[in-house]
């Protein structure tokens, strides 16, 4: 198969599309990438492209987005946004610092009144990009330690900080009154996550995190995820918490016992599956090994 120019740089692009992370292989490279934006409800809803999910509120009084992927996808939120509402945005919140997360900010400064993000976010940012040419980079205009909240139309927006977790910087974005709130990469529904142990993430405390999360909030929220299988999955409830929690739990117990068993971290992470978890699907190359190796080294550390 011969690959024309355009061909490579399209399928460049795919290969970085969910993470910038050298050395992951996704699967379906020319798989089609195309922008979709999906109502929840109450002029609530997310968009999808390539990066993390992006959450979005637009009325005619208020807009408000959560992350921003990156620039040439946020060039196609603000284009559709424009068909929702004329205003500029109002807030955009990153919920942590990863690129496929806030590369967008960028381009989105320039129609944004204002970027928040937990302290440790903006902190962890200019840690890995910044001063970086090639990886330029538009900061948290005002950040929060524990709760940030703020009116924004007929909705109230609440950022929480719950500890530690994929990162040191991850909050959860709630719309109060339709019961709405973006997770961030806090949870893969239904796939391996990636674990970030430079960016402050812990997998033990991670599932602290979340079971602090589900005691938060209600049995009628619903909840937009930063990643999944498949796009359907995309949102879900504190059932899919749960899920993320005790895969994570399972994992840390599963590595901990082979080492007891006198296993080498090469052996441990040969394993097929994590128990209890068999039908967990890889969203590229090399997820499930690579989150056997890093429960390893999180428990060898400790």
């Amino acid at each position: 198969m011969k690959l024309t120019r355009k061909d490579f740089l399209k399928s460049s692009a795919l290969l970085t599309g969910g993470l910038i992370l050298p050395g992951f292989k996704f699967y379906n490279p020319f798989q089609e990438q195309t922008y979709k934006f999906t109502t929840i409800r109450n002029n609530i809803g997310i968009f999808t492209e390539r990066g993390g999910t992006i959450g979005w509120y637009a009325t005619n009084d208020a807009l408000v987005v959560i992350d921003s992927q990156y620039p040439e996808t946020a060039k196609n939120l603000v284009d559709g946004l424009k068909q929702k509402t004329p205003r500029k945005i109002d807030l955009l919140f990153n919920t942590h610092h990863h690129g496929d997360h806030t590369s967008g900010n960028l381009f989105l400064k320039d129609y944004t009144n204002k970027i928040v993000a937990h302290e440790n976010c903006k902190a962890l940012q200019e840690k890995n990009y910044g001063g970086n040419p090639e990886k330029p980079q538009a900061y948290p205009t005002a950040t929060f330690t524990n709760t940030w909240g703020e009116d924004a139309g007929d909705e109230k927006v609440v950022a929480r900080y719950f500890g530690p977790a994929h990162t040191g910087g991850d909050s959860v974005v709630h719309f109060e009154k339709s019961n709405i709130a973006h997770m961030g990469d806090l949870v893969f529904n239904k796939t391996f996550p990636f674990i970030d142990p430079n960016g402050g993430g812990s997998i033990q405390q991670w599932a602290f995190t979340l079971e602090k999360i589900i005691k938060h909030f209600d049995s009628d929220t619903t909840f937009i995820f930063g990643h999944s299988i498949a796009d359907e999955f995309l949102t879900g409830t504190k059932k899919d918490l749960t899920a993320m929690k005790n895969y994570l739990s399972a994992l840390i117990d599963f590595v901990s016992k082979e080492i007891k068993n006198g296993k080498t971290k090469e052996e441990i992470a040969a394993a097929s599956a994590i128990p209890g978890f068999e039908d967990l699907k890889e969203r590229w190359q090399g997820a499930r090994k690579m989150n056997i190796e890093r429960a390893y080294d999180e428990l060898s550390k400790s």
